[in-house]
């Protein structure tokens, strides 16, 4: 009996109740995805390449054999070099445990000159290895501005409240078309619960639909940021299978439970009188 009456109930809608009950799902989908929006908004892995960056550092490893006072010497006539700006003196084991001796830690005063620093402390006699230590990349990662937030907060704020508003004006066509036949249901003496109910489902249809929709662009997304992760720097959630699943059930959720709060929104139209049991 509920489903042939809400089926019955489906049919009664017109051209436009179903324009107001579109625009209602489709504000509320965007409501749905602009709160997925502020979850995805996270930094993607980023590669770390130091290749072409400038030298910061020369590490010189000194043979175990120099003596204390050659080392001590070298460090008093580097220090004073005007090509280097810092130097300071590091046991090796400090960079592998089975090493021996001690290492010179040279920052070149420019970094152009690095290369011909290197190249002259491997022609000194003592000296056993030259490391040239690259400048750590510096990686800007995405951030969202305030002004971003604050708009997605509004858009918000907008959506869910136009979309209430269609939802009620595509009820008030709706059970105006199906006045006479609510009337009969009253008459007849079917509880006013199911009629009540029956009205909710279609908010709660129209939301869970709406929930379906974004689970789905985002399962989309995150096969497409896989493949081209740069494209969605600014996103970076869409590269995690685990926080596209929880934010699209979070969706469904969502959605099904503002479509139910659109249902009581329209069933509380139930209570004018054009509807009450004819004399």
């Amino acid at each position: 009996m509920q489903l042939f009456v809400f089926r019955e109930l489906l049919g009664a809608i017109r051209a436009k109740s179903a324009t107001f009950f579109t625009f209602s799902g489709l504000l509320l989908f965007l409501f749905l995805a602009s709160s997925a929006s502020l979850f995805m908004i996270a930094p993607g892995s980023v590669s770390r390449s130091a290749e072409g960056q400038p030298i910061e550092e020369i590490r010189v490893f000194l043979s175990p054999r120099l003596s204390s006072a050659t080392i001590d010497q070298w460090f008093l006539e580097w220090r004073e070099r005007d090509d280097i700006a810092r130097l300071r003196f590091q046991f090796a084991q400090e960079f592998d445990a089975s090493a021996s001796g001690g290492v010179f830690i040279v920052l070149p005063a420019d970094t152009a000159m690095a290369g011909a620093l290197s190249s002259e402390f491997r022609s000194i006699d003592g000296v056993t290895e030259v490391i040239e230590v690259p400048r750590e990349p510096t990686i800007e990662i995405p951030s969202v501005s305030l002004a971003i937030r604050i708009s997605l907060l509004v858009i918000l704020v907008l959506s869910i409240t136009a979309s209430l508003f269609c939802s009620r004006r595509g009820y008030r066509e709706l059970l105006t078309a199906f006045s006479g036949e609510i009337r009969m249901l009253r008459l007849s003496g079917i509880s006013e619960q199911v009629v009540f109910t029956l009205v909710v489902a279609l908010g709660v249809l129209i939301g869970l639909l709406g929930g379906l929709l974004l689970l789905a662009v985002l399962y989309l997304l995150h096969q497409i940021a896989l493949s081209n992760a740069d494209a969605f720097s600014l996103f970076g959630g869409l590269t995690s299978g685990i926080r596209i699943l929880g934010v699209g059930l979070m969706g469904v959720v969502l959605g099904t439970l503002l479509g139910g709060l659109a249902g009581l929104l329209g069933a509380s139209l139930l209570h004018r009188r054009e509807f009450d049991p004819l004399p």
